[in-house]
């Protein structure tokens, strides 16, 4: 079909265009809002600045077309094929892309509050930068995507593969993270107090290796979370809650984990010189063959506490200094 011809059935008030071939065509700031493009191909097409506001574009073949500022807002893109497609600051607000294929696309500066993308193939795509606030992600595979410097406050990250993802400089405020694998990944200096990363039986979340030095942390849920081997050093964790949770061999010096719920928490052989737990709730925690001097426990839980073979230069339970 002929731009011409799309442009005159659309003035008459023609909004079926399914399976249409636009390949390589200039749509170039044109007004197709509510048009249906089901299965159309747009390969290599450009589309700058082209208001698809609400359009259908189920199943519809974009690779490598160029969509710079275009409005795809509300648009239906699930099962949609946009390996290679340039989206950068395009309006993907409320959008659908279930199972669509973006590898390698470029979303820099994208807006895509409220956007789904479950189960989409993001690998490798860059969101640098972008909005996604409230974004649907569960399931989606984000293999070697950069997330740096990302807004995903609100956003479900549930069952998503963030293998090799760079987060750095996110931001996580009221975040879905249940479940996520995030081994690894380097959060230093993360802010994202108040969010719900607590893991259930069966799909704990993984943080083993992570680096989250200097993560302000507090009123964060860490419920049956694996931490080992993290690096947690001047991370703040007060009034969280990382009960049950595996610490083990963790570098946690001079945290903050006053007043936090720490029932049955794993630090076996932890590095915790100078952490603070004063106020915190201790009960079956197992701190055996921890570094522990220097650390404070006043007004501490400390019932069925375990300290065997621990190092400490203050009695944990009187926080007396011990005799050399």
């Amino acid at each position: 079909m002929n731009i011409e011809a799309l442009l005159n059935d659309y003035a008459l008030g023609q909004r079926l265009f399914p399976r249409e071939r636009f390949t390589a065509a200039n749509l170039t700031g044109l007004d197709l809002a509510h048009a249906n493009f089901t299965g159309g191909n747009f390969v290599s097409a450009s589309l700058a600045r082209t208001n698809l506001h609400h359009c259908h574009l189920r199943q519809a073949n974009l690779k490598r077309a160029f969509l710079y500022g275009a409005n795809l807002s509300y648009a239906k893109l699930d099962q949609a094929d946009l390996t290679g497609a340039d989206l950068t600051k395009v309006n993907l607000q409320g959008a659908t892309l279930t199972q669509a294929t973006l590898n390698h696309a470029q979303l820099s500066g994208a807006i895509m509050r409220w956007a789904t993308f479950f189960m989409a193939d993001l690998q490798n795509v860059n969101l640098c930068g972008a909005n996604l606030t409230g974004v649907n992600f569960r399931g989606a595979n984000l293999t070697g995507a950069d997330l740096s410097w990302s807004n995903l406050s609100e956003a479900k990250l549930s069952g998503a593969i963030l293998q090799e993802t760079n987060l750095q400089g996110i931001q996580l405020q009221a975040a879905y993270l249940n479940g996520v694998d995030f081994r690894r990944q380097d959060f230093s200096g993360l802010n994202c107090a108040g969010i719900l990363f607590c893991g259930g039986k069966g799909h704990d979340m993984n943080l083993v290796g992570t680096n989250l030095t200097g993560a302000k942390l507090r009123f964060t849920s860490f419920v049956r979370a694996n931490f080992s081997r993290a690096s947690l050093h001047q991370a703040d964790f007060q009034q969280g809650n990382l009960s049950f949770a595996n610490c083990q061999s963790v570098e946690a010096i001079a945290s903050n984990f006053q007043q936090a719920e720490l029932v049955s928490t794993d630090f076996r052989h932890a590095q915790l010189q100078r952490a603070d737990f004063r106020g915190a709730n201790l009960r079956g925690a197992n701190f055996a063959r921890a570094d522990l001097r220097g650390a404070k426990f006043q007004g501490a839980k400390l019932n069925q506490t375990n300290f065997q073979g621990a190092v400490f230069e203050f009695d944990p339970r009187t926080q007396t200094l011990l005799a050399s």
